[in-house]
């Protein structure tokens, strides 16, 4: 078995790790532009009919949160998934607990909501429940209400809003979750997963979260500068939950999940080589059947962890430091365990056991295989992270980068000749 010194020395190279992100993991960056102003025209226009269907969005919507790996560049191929938030900013004074790592109640403490209308109190009232949480499925319960009211023509389970110049937009529910499925201006369908969400500013932290959320560390791991990172904020997710094992000892619709999106945002751009690296774990996941369930940002909080790794890097390959997270990827299987970054509990609790020794079986091989074979074939790791197809499509890139390296073009003289004077 290769030893640290000898795998380190074998993974020095990056040409293939370079030709992989490019081809196969890089967003083009005129279909990011481009899909970006799509949205915000789209939800510019959807967020004034939304207004007039609905006084008490009105007067409590603050603003949009683009979410998930999208806008945290961690993700791999072409998007057709997008994560929007709608922060909802309520009239009432409050206060946090907790009884389950990761979630928060929200109590009302105030005596009456303050809204301008008597409508809109009694609306609000409807999201407070009989000991004063607020009713997460009510708050998403309502949101769906205003889309479905701005909706002009229905058809099965499938709603369809039709804004001014912008094409048909069909919403679509599964459960108690519903998504927009949208065309942009190039013709792709994306869907959409809209959420309304509570956000609170950093010196107004959750309760019984780890000592890894506070101004110091805040300061210290995400972006220098401080006045930026005090304004940055902590939400409230009204997720559906699922109780099967008994992980919530009150009644569901009181528990709101927590999301640090902001801080991990800027913490992953500081450790700017991580993010290559997540991109390739998750290429890796996608290619291997048995890793489908792990969710992108399980991978994201692996590496979170192990901030350490990518702190002063410059002279490692990122070949070898993606080989150091997939061993950390093994040993996460192997103990069963990834710690969620900010709370204390297990991200890999649902999955099920069978699964999870699969998953770590085959983690062990590829690393076993990678190790044996990576000092007489540079594709080694290549033939784990892409399909067959992509790996052929990868040799052709490579062999023509070597072809046009190995015949550079004749200099040119001509002009040159042609330019001397000649004194007689």
């Amino acid at each position: 078995m290769m030893q640290v010194a000898d795998i380190k020395t074998a993974l020095k190279d990056d040409t293939i790790f370079n030709a992989i992100n490019k081809e196969f993991l890089s967003l083009d960056l005129d279909d990011v532009k481009n899909n970006n102003q799509d949205l915000q025209k789209i939800f510019k226009k959807l967020i004034e009919a939304m207004k007039r269907e609905s006084p008490l969005f009105n007067e409590t919507f603050q603003r949009i949160m683009w979410a998930g790996s999208y806008y945290k560049k961690t993700r791999v191929e072409k998007p057709n998934e997008y994560d929007i938030n709608f922060v909802i900013n309520l009239p009432i004074k409050t206060k946090f607990m907790s009884d389950c790592p990761g979630y928060i109640k929200i109590k009302r403490t105030d005596d009456l909501p303050n809204v301008s209308k008597a409508s809109n109190n009694k609306e609000m009232k409807s999201f407070i429940d009989d000991d004063s949480y607020l009713n997460q499925e009510k708050i998403r319960t309502w949101m769906e209400s205003i889309l479905s009211k701005v909706a002009r023509t229905t058809s099965g389970n499938d709603q369809y809003i039709k804004l001014d110049r912008y094409p048909q937009i069909t919403k679509k529910k599964s459960g108690p979750a519903f998504t927009l499925n949208v065309r942009f201006s190039n013709g792709d369908f994306v869907d959409i997963d809209l959420v309304p969400v509570l956000v609170y500013p950093i010196h107004n932290p959750p309760p019984k979260c780890s000592g890894k959320f506070s101004h110091s560390y805040i300061n210290l791991q995400g972006s220098n500068n401080k006045s930026q990172d005090n304004n940055k904020c902590w939400s409230a997710v009204p997720k559906p939950l699922n109780n099967n094992k008994g992980k919530f000892p009150d009644a569901r619709h009181r528990y709101w999940r927590l999301c640090f999106y902001d801080y991990e945002k800027d913490i992953l751009s500081k450790y700017g080589r991580a993010k290559p690296v997540i991109r390739h774990l998750k290429k890796l996941r996608d290619t291997e059947d048995c890793m489908k369930n792990i969710a992108s940002y399980y991978i994201e909080t692996l590496c979170l962890h192990e901030l350490q790794i990518f702190e002063g890097s410059n002279k490692v390959s990122s070949t070898f430091l993606f080989f150091t997270m997939l061993e950390k990827f093994h040993e996460a299987f192997q103990k069963r365990c990834i710690k969620h970054y900010w709370e204390d509990f297990n991200l890999l609790e649902n999955m099920g056991l069978d699964e999870m020794i699969i998953i770590e079986n085959r983690l062990n091989k590829i690393i076993k295989e990678i190790k044996k074979s990576i000092k007489d074939d540079k594709f080694a790791i290549a033939r784990f992270v892409l399909k067959k197809d992509e790996l052929e499509k990868l040799k052709r890139v490579i062999n023509d980068h070597a072809t046009a390296e190995s015949n550079p073009k004749e200099i040119q003289t001509e002009s040159s000749n042609e330019s001397r004077c000649i004194i007689i």
